[in-house]
């Protein structure tokens, strides 16, 4: 079902037990709380005369309102206020709904094309409160977007155009469709953030809407009111578990656990604010971690007090649990030094200074007590400068500015103890200033204490007894629950693994080389990433000024393929000739020769990202996003002539990055999901998928196979730190094993 009646809710008001009477507060806002019925952009115009069917409504209405607040003086407010709450659901990929009228959505998926970009609105969800709309868009070329940061694009929201002429333009959603509307055109005016002219515009789609099929699934929100003064009847609500300064707002229960939306409420001295450094952790009774995953569909709740209420989202399986749980957070408490305190240093930016020019003074600033080392000054393409300052790790970040110079935009980041005293200022005008200029640094912030928080929780008593355990679905290889018992790599299981890790010596990532068994680790390049292990496990590529660098292993030699492209995603093909890669502005996929010819561009799309090379060297799979929703599409690119071929669509990968990688034999692509925490396999030529690993972390952060023996290796996130866990598996047979003295993102995997 996907509306209630109200004859059920006085059910659940009936239900309620005897309680004190409302406060006078309690009574004004529940009107305010009312359901409005009906459809919300119409009013009565003075002098209409309200038909039989208003009057009815009103009269059933005004009925309702009366026995609310008279079941208030019985019940008492919360109670009621939570039964009323119960008028909202959860729908998965949408959010939070209004449910007290009838659900419809978008009879079919609508296309258009032109100019070889396609616009197609997949879904539409119209509820009480909100309309929500997911379109896709696929085939932009790079070149139709900006290339430098202060060009913008165009940002003219997409609406909904009613058949009277009214206009629904969207915010995070569109507001609601009235009932007796069920057509619709939507229009997207243009792509978005495209530059004028580069791409067709004034799209319009006609869309169609029916109601919501019987088996749309709607999981009931538990919205929670605040926690009553305790009055011994602890079991009688469900927020009686809750520990002060957990605030639970909302529970849903899904079909395999729940999803917790809250705030932590620490509390802060006034003129401190209290800073997370680290995700948030959830622990069973028994100590064991509980995997979560965090939903983009709903919003986190916003504390009143911004500097030191965090609100939180996390969505969780019960099987096996052991309530109640824990939930930990930790941070630092950070205050402004001495606000009055100032430092000055003068520059010479020459009369044209240029985006991307960069000065090294090294030059030491004392500020409110701390010495900061000026390392360098970079103009940016905004009319500004980014200042990178160097600070013992109590530093968190200061301000800066620029004498005689009105500015119009500003930031930074960084600093404190997770970048080593590092951190960026950033400071941009309407044009850039030019000439020797003097520089102000103020309102130093820093690190002034630390908090370690948590909060329990119970679930109110669950609609269904979870298993002891949880059931691992078919062809499964690993889950958290197995992780903990995988076995380290047999000493006959031979060979090496490139890594991006943070360095001890310097706070910095750099690449890392190691044998499976963490022995002879080799620091290849201190400050950089994005590394390539060549198929035969000799060279490395990774990029840096100049182009892209090839490194010897065995020689320590190292040479400069020269690119102007910039590079990053960097894939060398199966007989080390030729390496592919994502120019640095993402502006398409290009391949190099590896003898230092120049690169030629394999596709002009926007955003990709590459899985691999075909078996033979002779195609190149990549991936494409579509703008506008989650999936992505795979292609296959001819390596020499650039034709390409669009193969299928990855609907449940990762918004921000697959990850993806193409098995040795050209027969799978491992990726991972749409919350970055699970890895699936599917077939390349899209008949065929299979979930591999159900969430055995906090995150995926690096996928490779091994050019030999169908080995695949998977670097997983762990919540609380930059540490990682390696495993090394065979997909076909769940063979795994643990390599537990490696700890870095891997980049590059290499068996004999």
């Amino acid at each position: 079902m996907n509306k209630r009646s109200l004859s059920s809710f006085e059910d659940d008001v009936r239900a309620a037990t005897q309680m004190t009477g409302p406060r006078t507060e309690f009574v004004e806002a529940l009107w305010g709380r009312m359901p409005v019925h009906g459809p919300r952009t119409q009013s009565l115009a003075v002098g209409q005369r309200q038909g039989p069917a208003r009057r009815r409504l009103w009269v059933v209405l005004g009925v309702v309102v009366a026995a609310l607040v008279a079941a208030a003086l019985f019940v008492g407010p919360e109670r009621v206020y939570a039964a009323l709450r119960q008028f909202f659901g959860y729908i998965p990929g949408v959010g939070i709904v209004n449910e007290t009228e009838p659900i419809r959505v978008l009879a079919e998926p609508v296309s258009s094309t032109r100019g070889g970009i396609t616009v197609t609105v997949t879904s539409a969800i119209l509820t009480a409160d909100r309309t929500h709309i997911e379109y896709r868009i696929f085939g932009v070329p790079r070149a139709a977007y900006p290339d430098r940061e202060d060009v913008a694009g165009c940002l003219q929201p997409e609406y909904l155009r009613l058949p009277d002429g009214t206009r629904l333009a969207r915010s995070a959603d569109m507001p609601p469709v009235p009932g007796n509307v069920n057509q619709a055109v939507f229009v997207l005016p243009c792509i978005p953030e495209t530059l004028p002219g580069a791409a067709p515009e004034n799209w319009e789609l006609p869309l169609r809407f029916v109601p919501a099929p019987t088996n749309l699934t709607v999981m009931p929100v538990l919205e929670l009111s605040p926690s009553p003064e305790p009055t011994g009847e602890g079991s009688e609500t469900p927020s009686a578990t809750q520990e002060p300064g957990l605030q639970i707002d909302q529970v849903i229960e899904t079909s395999d656990g729940y999803i917790l939306a809250g705030e932590f409420l620490p509390e802060a001295q006034p003129g401190v604010w209290l800073q997370t450094t680290s995700p948030i952790a959830i622990r069973d009774r028994a100590g064991k971690d509980v995997a979560y995953s965090i939903p983009q569909d709903i919003q986190p709740p916003s504390g009143n007090n911004s500097s030191s209420e965090f609100g939180f989202v996390v969505q969780f399986k019960a099987a096996g649990l052991a309530f109640p749980i824990t939930l930990s957070w930790s941070g630092v408490d950070i205050s402004r030094i001495d606000p009055n305190a100032k430092a000055e240093f003068e520059f010479d930016a020459g009369s044209d200074p240029q985006p991307g020019q960069e000065w090294t003074p090294n030059q030491e600033v004392q500020l409110a007590g701390h010495i900061l080392k000026l390392v360098s000054i970079s103009a940016d393409s905004r009319g500004g400068y980014s200042f990178k300052f160097e600070a013992d790790p109590q530093v968190v970040g200061a301000g800066v500015a620029i004498a005689g110079y009105t500015p119009n935009g500003g930031g930074g980041g960084g600093g404190g103890g997770l970048t080593n005293g590092v951190f960026f200022a950033d400071v941009s005008y309407p044009r850039i200033p030019t000439g020797r200029l003097t520089v102000t640094v103020s309102d130093l912030e820093a690190i002034t204490g630390s908090f370690s928080w948590h909060g329990q929780w119970s679930p109110p008593t669950p609609s269904r007894s979870w298993p002891a355990a949880p059931t691992p679905a078919p062809g499964v290889c690993l889950s958290s629950d197995s992780l903990g018992k995988l076995k380290p790599a047999p000493s006959d299981l031979t060979g090496k693994a490139l890594f991006s890790e943070p360095l001890d010596s310097s706070g910095k990532w750099g690449i890392v080389l190691y044998n499976l068994d963490g022995s002879q680790k080799r620091v290849l390049v201190p400050d950089g990433s994005w590394g390539a292990l060549s198929p035969d496990g000799s060279q490395i590529a990774y990029p840096a000024t100049g182009g892209i660098h090839i490194l010897d292993l065995a020689t320590s030699q190292e040479r400069v393929l020269k690119d102007p492209h910039g590079a990053f995603d960097l894939h060398w093909s199966p007989d080390g000739r030729q390496i592919a890669f994502i120019g640095g502005d993402a502006d398409s996929a290009f391949i190099i020769p590896t003898d230092g010819t120049l690169a030629r561009q394999a596709s002009g799309l926007s955003y990709e990202s590459i899985i691999g090379w075909s078996p033979d060297g002779a195609r190149l799979y990549v991936n494409v996003p579509y703008t506008g929703g989650s999936a992505w599409k795979v292609i296959e690119v001819d390596a020499s002539s650039g034709a390409s071929r669009d193969l299928f669509d990855l609907e449940n990968a990762s918004r921000k990055a697959p990850g993806a990688a193409l098995s040795p034999d050209g027969a799978w692509i491992a990726y991972r999901d749409s919350e970055n925490s699970s890895l699936y396999l599917i077939r390349t030529d899209g008949s065929e998928s299979r979930l591999v690993l159900d969430k055995p972390a906090a995150a995926i952060t690096g996928i490779l196979w091994s050019p030999n023996g169908g080995w695949l290796g998977v670097s997983l996130g762990n919540s609380n730190s930059d540490d990682r866990t390696v495993v090394l598996l065979q997909p076909e047979g769940c063979q795994a094993y643990l390599l537990p003295a490696l700890h870095g993102d891997l980049e590059g995997l290499y068996l004999p």
